[in-house]
């Protein structure tokens, strides 16, 4: 099933390129092959885990393929909504092709427990809305530079639209990182004893945690100007990148 999912990434990878450069195939044609590797990828991840009855990826690389697919549907999602999009459609499905392959050297979960799978999901959440709101941010102000010069890019996504995502997706990257340390803590009251160990990676998400609710209600109350708000947003993006690249738990 994930060598099926690998294949149909890069078909629609392909599809993608072939209508960006001729425009002879239906725009959704690229999206429909990404959205049959998507679940095909979901399928390997549900049997894995009915076999192992636990999270079935337990390292970095299940890690980051379990973030990268969630992308994936993140793009297919807002595709429908913003079709022109669809100019990306094979940039992500080889983003998709790439994280299915970090699937295949993943080891399994070494804690049987559902509140670990609980509080892996909601961190890959956290990380892909953390991603996304950056993403938006960073279009914002693009757009914002471009309309002052009076020059637009083909794949125009309209303003109103940015600013509303890079708010929606700084209030989720906060609720998600809630929900980690949430999950987080129960966890390791049943496994360890006790509701806070000493690991680096959990303390940076708590200071991510703080980052995000400071952001999110400064803008809520207005006390931030949309450029800083912008700006505030990218930062927590790099910071969000660097504690999953480059922090490492120590259990």
């Amino acid at each position: 099933m994930l060598f099926l999912a690998l294949f149909l990434y890069l078909v629609s990878s392909f599809f993608g390129i072939y209508n960006l450069i001729t425009s002879k195939f239906h725009r959704f044609l690229a999206n429909g092959f990404m959205g049959l590797a998507l679940i095909c990828y979901f399928i390997y991840f549900a049997l894995r885990y009915l076999d192992q009855n636990t999270f079935p990826f337990g390292d970095i690389y299940g890690f980051f393929s379990l973030l990268g697919n969630l992308l994936v549907l993140a793009f297919i999602l807002l595709s429908y909504k913003y079709s022109k999009l669809l100019y990306f459609s094979y940039m992500v499905a080889f983003i998709g092709f790439l994280s299915t392959l970090f699937a295949l050297p993943s080891s399994p979960s070494p804690y049987k427990s559902t509140l670990y799978g609980l509080h892996l999901l909601s961190a890959s959440l956290s990380y892909l809305f953390a991603f996304l709101g950056g993403m938006s941010s960073s279009l914002k102000l693009l757009i914002e530079r471009r309309l002052k010069t009076h020059t637009l890019f083909q794949a125009y996504v309209p303003l109103n639209s940015l600013i509303t995502a890079e708010r929606l997706f700084t209030n989720l990257t906060f609720l998600g990182f809630t929900i980690t340390l949430v999950f987080g803590s129960f966890w390791t009251r049943s496994q360890f004893g006790k509701h806070w160990i000493d690991d680096p990676k959990l303390l940076i998400t708590l200071l991510l945690w703080i980052y995000y609710a400071i952001l999110s209600h400064l803008n809520l109350l207005k006390k931030l100007k949309p450029k800083r708000f912008s700006e505030g947003v990218m930062i927590g993006t790099l910071l969000s990148i660097i504690n999953l690249l480059f922090v490492r738990h120590s259990i």
